[in-house]
């Protein structure tokens, strides 16, 4: 059907293109399949996939909304090309699920595996570079879980759903502050005389001249005053 001209007067044309008024009847059966289908698509898929995505199962909600998305408002497009993609994409992603179970290495290949960014108090510049995440989301990261500072935490895992994990040090140590420069009352209320943090990676000595010397974890030579968990009230 050839397209007609512009016209600000043509309301029809603004709000239904070139389909009909009845068509708009036809698009709220095409919803409403549309709904059951994504509802049945997303049980289907498991509660895995309800709950956090990894990077394999929003390609897949992103195939199913892409599926589903134009038949909804083009009235020459039917709804079987979408049903059949959205049952390739579903059976894709359980086959998938099933061969996870039993080789791990299939898991990982298509939701990427656990990233520790954070050892013994000391970030793992390796690992944060891979994982493309910033010091300064680590140190958000920590601050939202209650963390003040490196050395509380043991293990700090980036799970492939992108949330973050954390193992605490027993006991903790002294370690480089995670809260904001703007807080300095804060910060400075925390200070461990006689220990340094290395202002790269964390690390953390008890050599109080420790910035006349390169950090024996990263080599980096900015040194700052480690801190320890001040109470709160």
């Amino acid at each position: 059907m050839a397209s007609r001209p512009f016209s600000l007067t043509d309301w029809h044309r603004f709000l239904f293109g070139n389909a009909s008024w009845n068509f708009l009847l036809e698009v709220l059966l095409r919803t409403g399949v549309t709904y059951v289908l994504l509802v049945i698509a997303m049980r289907l898929l498991g509660r895995r996939v309800a709950a956090q995505y990894t990077l394999f199962e929003i390609s897949i909600v992103v195939t199913l909304a892409a599926a589903i998305g134009v038949p909804l408002q083009a009235a020459n497009r039917g709804m079987l090309p979408p049903l059949v993609i959205a049952l390739v994409a579903i059976g894709l992603q359980r086959l998938i699920a099933k061969a996870g179970i039993n080789y791990r290495q299939v898991e990982t290949m298509v939701a990427t595996d656990v990233t520790p960014l954070v050892r013994e108090g000391r970030l793992e510049a390796a690992e944060l570079k891979l994982a493309a995440v910033p010091r300064e989301k680590i140190y958000e990261v920590m601050r939202l879980a209650g963390w003040q500072h490196l050395g509380q935490v043991s293990r700090l895992y980036m799970e492939p759903s992108g949330s973050f994990s954390f193992i605490p040090a027993r006991p903790a140590k002294p370690g480089l502050s995670v809260l904001p420069e703007i807080d300095d009352e804060l910060r400075n209320e925390a200070r461990v005389d006689g220990y340094r943090a290395c202002l790269n990676c964390g690390n953390t000595v008890r050599e109080t001249h420790a910035e006349e010397f390169s950090c024996s974890h990263c080599g980096a030579l900015a040194w700052t005053y480690a801190v320890t968990e001040v109470e709160r009230r």
